[in-house]
């Protein structure tokens, strides 16, 4: 027991536990967006509870995808289209298979369980919220791991930006060191924020 509470108490003070509660906090401003959207669009009579849900998980997941990459992982710069942006979203498009799945399911057999209108539509919109939910922990071990997390394309991407601005800042150290012919003087005029 102690250390499954020593492996909590590390867990809580490193720094997934903080990327873990900025995750799901995306996830609970996606869901709303996408259950919102598929109770505006669920059940109207010229869509299907899976079309439904189709144009909800698609919608929500650009917000998603923004939120994710620049706050929960503190990615910024331009997105790779093929490192991240498509692996978001076949991920993204997983789950939407699963959880189309499941909705149809269950509005398929909603009449089996009530008559109600209401209850069935309570009942598609539990199949989505649940298959979401199973679906939720993987997703986040994925995106950590091979999209956004340390050791992938997003970080060694913002490293070799660093690295790039330290070349530059050395490069004008000693032109300006050149330019003077005094070595401490690039010291002073070279300004060391990479944003001038």
């Amino acid at each position: 027991m102690s250390s499954l509470i020593g492996r909590y108490r590390a867990f809580r003070s490193g720094p997934h536990f903080r990327r873990f509660l900025k995750f799901a906090t995306v996830s609970l401003i996606t869901t709303a967006v996408s259950q919102a959207i598929l109770f505006g669009l669920y059940p109207h009579p010229l869509d299907t509870a899976m079309g439904s849900n189709v144009i909800a998980t698609c919608v929500a997941t650009v917000p998603a995808y923004y939120l994710n990459r620049r706050w929960t992982w503190g990615k910024r710069g331009k997105s790779h289209l093929w490192k991240e942006v498509m692996p978001f979203w076949i991920i993204a498009l997983i789950g939407l298979v699963l959880s189309t799945l499941m909705v149809g399911l269950a509005a398929h057999n909603a009449d089996r369980i009530t008559s109600s209108h209401e209850g069935k539509i309570i009942i598609v919109h539990l199949a989505n919220f649940i298959t979401y939910g199973l679906i939720w922990v993987g997703r986040y071990s994925i995106l950590n791991k091979f999209l956004f997390g340390e050791g992938t394309h997003s970080a060694r991407a913002a490293a070799g930006e660093e690295e790039e601005l330290a070349e530059e800042e050395a490069l004008r150290s000693l032109a300006v060191e050149a330019a003077t012919g005094s070595p401490g003087v690039a010291a002073a005029l070279v300004p060391t924020d990479p944003t001038h």
